[in-house]
């Protein structure tokens, strides 16, 4: 009795960690999904602020534009901006750390490229101001276009980085199966432990999960896909097999998805 306590206990112990560090994982995708937001609304910020200089400027010819608020604008934004690239490279690095599934080179080479921008649009706006105090038009309106542009591509990234997070969330999550058999005559329930054991093929990568020694019913930390549920027979009695995509929509209340194998025997 007490060699089945300190089993039990230690499975406990187990899905308990790997459910913590599956939601860990999933709150640094969060993390780098909000960080890419603040990035895109900063940026956006700066965009407004310069099509204002712009406008006075360019369309109502005002010779002394209120250069100086649109260089705040874009000190205090760019500052943020620089700051949150960096929350995005730590925090998807983190992820990666959690679940070896995810690859954060893409995201991280967004992130270095937007803050490589900000850089940009910090050297670009000075040379806006000189322009303007030059009441060089042609510059200025070259420039305008330059940093506009650089402000579009950091919005591009952010949102491109935002998709890619939530993508990843279904990698980070993983599910826990147990499987059930029931007669196929009768509809009665059937010990799992009648079969020898059962396999989990993934459709899309063939990769196969078994069941162990001690959770012989059991698949723990089944990545997110679809899956063929096998049964390896018996000398004279078997079990069909089952194709389920896992789904949080199937988890039950003891955090289980139950696939059900029609038992048959001759």
């Amino acid at each position: 009795m007490k060699k089945i306590t300190l089993l039990v206990s230690a499975f406990l112990f187990v899905f308990v960690a790997n459910m913590n560090a599956q939601q860990s994982v999933i709150d640094d995708l969060d993390e780098t999904f909000d960080s890419a937001e603040v990035i895109r609304i900063e940026a956006k910020r700066v965009k407004a602020a310069l099509k204002t200089l712009s406008v006075d400027y360019l369309v109502n010819n005002n010779p002394n534009p209120d250069v100086a608020t649109y260089l705040q604008v874009m000190d205090v934004s760019m500052e943020v901006v620089e700051e949150f690239s960096d929350e995005v490279n730590y925090y998807i690095g983190s992820a990666a750390q959690g679940n070896s599934n995810i690859d954060p080179s893409s995201i991280q080479s967004k992130a270095s490229q937007i803050e490589g921008n900000e850089d940009f649009v910090r050297i670009k706006s000075a040379e806006l101001q000189t322009a303007i105090q030059q009441n060089n038009r042609g510059t200025a309106r070259s420039l305008i276009r330059e940093i506009r542009g650089y402000l579009n591509t950091q919005i591009t990234l952010a949102k491109e980085i935002k998709t890619e997070a939530t993508a990843l969330k279904s990698l980070a999550t993983v599910y826990n199966v147990r499987i059930e058999l029931v007669d196929e005559r009768t509809g009665a329930p059937v010990p799992a432990g009648t079969l020898p054991g059962y396999a989990a093929t993934n459709q899309d990568t063939n990769e196969i999960f078994y069941t162990d020694y001690y959770n012989y019913d059991t698949f723990t930390n089944l990545p997110a896909g679809t899956y063929r549920f096998d049964a390896y027979d018996g000398y004279f009695d078997g079990a069909s097999s089952a194709i389920v995509s896992l789904d949080q929509s199937l988890v039950g209340s003891d955090g289980y998805i139950v696939v059900t194998l029609r038992y048959w025997s001759e």
